[in-house]
């Protein structure tokens, strides 16, 4: 792990809901790990929003089972994916993701 990734590891800011992220605007993920929760496990992403702040996510279950560790590594080592939040249908959250 380069350096660039350690900073990425410890990088600090809270964990918030999905749904506070801003609708249809990009947020950079700079850093992605396997976690469990008291839901079961998932992915942590740390995003970077407009505001350049820092925050975690855990993703839902579904989004969970379709990422690898493959995925992972590749969110860090800086491939340039983007989380957008679409809003919600509902009670589940809309993501979608791009490069």
């Amino acid at each position: 792990m380069n350096i660039c990734q350690n900073f990425r590891v410890v990088a600090s800011g809270p964990v918030v809901q999905i749904r506070t992220l801003n609708l249809d605007r990009p947020c950079p993920i700079l850093y992605a790990r396997r976690t469990t929760t008291q839901f079961g496990p998932t992915v942590l992403l740390t995003l970077q929003t407009e505001e350049n702040i820092n925050v975690k996510i855990n993703l839902p279950r579904r989004y969970t089972e379709g990422i690898d560790d493959q995925d992972i590594e590749d969110f860090n080592e800086g491939k340039k994916y983007k989380l957008i939040y679409k809003g919600r249908s509902g009670v589940a959250y809309i993501l979608n993701m791009i490069l």
